[in-house]
């Protein structure tokens, strides 16, 4: 059962906490978030996330990137997952224009 799909791993200049914005689909069974003090709902998420690759390595800086709930839903599902993969191609370059401005700007 595939619980998370990376769309694409773009190369961006002049990033602060990273040299490639990963772009990625997940599913979450919410609950409570010890960070916000708040509940994530269950559901579909995409994520932009600013990461460094170098010599085979992935790092990334803790809360950093943005993520938006695309679909809200009970339970886990392929075919929702499939569904929530298209929602997240056609959000995805708003996200990433947000999280841009966002390194830029720190």
């Amino acid at each position: 059962m595939e619980k998370s799909k990376l769309l694409e791993s773009k190369p961006c200049e002049g990033l602060k906490n990273g040299s490639h914005l990963d772009v990625e689909v997940y599913y979450t069974q919410g609950g409570a978030n010890y960070f916000s003090g708040g509940t994530t709902p269950r559901g579909y998420y995409l994520s932009v996330t600013p990461v460094t690759r170098k010599d085979n390595m992935v790092s990334m800086t803790l809360f950093t990137g943005l993520k938006k709930l695309l679909l809200q839903t009970n339970r886990y599902s392929a075919k929702q997952f499939e569904r929530a993969v298209e929602m997240g191609r056609a959000v995805a370059p708003e996200l990433v224009k947000l999280v841009i401005a966002q390194e830029k700007a720190a």
